[in-house]
């Protein structure tokens, strides 16, 4: 009987004790592991999701301010905090195929037709055929744009075919736009339509206390506007500077914006956009930024 119950001996408490305490001291460790591994991956999908919103940022401007003319398009600047430009960005090309007083008949090649459609009607330009420039034309809130026939373009002696051209199932089209043309306008000058653009760092209505990117387009004397916000969220640091003619040293921007009479000198921007993560990992004190820093220069510039 001894025997048998010696046989049959438990834990004994210090042993049931240690016991415990190793599983204790592993699942701490554990639970450590798992949760280090939670935050990293928090933390690295932050990082992501900042570097996408900057890289998406940059991608939506470069595609507007490359298309700038470095005369006449640049329209006004924010000279105090640097986070606001205005420029004149071309919508569609064409020829000019007949001038009056009140207004100008253009052969148009074929355009992006969801471009055309979200766009708003600013004005049309005139390139000089003496001076190289782009005169600019500027609606008010009673000009307009209208289709016309084909005809205005091959009648009269002028053999301008633009409004025939068909690309990727897109045809050209021949408009009638007012105001009157700027001056030097002749028949066969290059011409093109534009709309007015906005982009501006301002407080974002998506993530209180952080930047957001907005993008205005304006029309017809400023009556015609559509605002949104692009992409947010971003650190108050973003901004724009200024590459002029001739060139700063090393070609270094200018973190000043010029005066109004020197817009004409501007030959591009250099963007900062500091973008955060939308939210605060556990752990940190702020969200995850990442910046990134792009130059877009203009596309139409004559003198580098």
């Amino acid at each position: 009987m001894r025997r048998l119950r010696s046989a049959r001996r438990g834990f004994s408490i210090l042993e049931i004790i240690v016991a415990l305490v190793i599983v204790g001291v592993l699942g701490t460790a554990v639970t450590k592991l798992i949760l280090g591994q939670a935050r990293s991956f928090q933390s690295d999908n932050g990082a992501r999701r900042a570097r996408s919103t900057s890289r998406s940022a940059m991608n939506i401007l470069v595609t507007d301010l490359r298309m700038t003319q470095d005369i006449g398009g640049v329209t006004a600047l924010d000279a105090t905090n640097n986070q606001r430009v205005e420029v004149r960005v071309p919508l569609v090309f064409g020829i000019v195929c007949e001038i009056t007083a009140s207004n100008t008949v253009i052969g148009l090649v074929s355009a992006d037709s969801f471009q055309l459609a979200t766009a708003k009607y600013g004005g049309y330009a005139v390139r000089s055929l003496t001076t190289g420039r782009y005169g600019y034309a500027v609606a008010g809130t009673g000009d307009t744009i209208t289709s016309t026939g084909a005809g205005r373009c091959h009648s009269g002696g002028v053999n301008i075919f633009a409004d025939t051209i068909t690309a990727g199932g897109r045809p050209g089209r021949v408009v009638v736009a007012s105001p009157g043309p700027p001056a030097g306008t002749v028949v066969g000058a290059p011409a093109f339509v534009w709309q007015t653009v906005v982009y501006e760092f301002r407080n974002s209505g998506m993530y209180p206390g952080s930047k957001g990117l907005y993008r205005e387009i304006r029309g017809r004397g400023n009556s015609d506007v559509l605002s949104e916000e692009l992409l947010a969220p971003f650190a108050s640091t973003a901004r724009f500077s200024y590459y002029s003619i001739p060139a700063q040293v090393r070609d270094r921007p200018d973190s000043v914006a010029p005066a109004v009479a020197m817009y004409d000198s501007l030959r591009g921007f250099r963007i900062v956009l500091p973008a955060q993560a939308p939210d605060t990992v556990p752990g940190r004190t702020g969200p995850q930024t990442a910046t990134t820093t792009t130059a877009v220069f203009f596309k139409n510039t004559r003198v580098q």
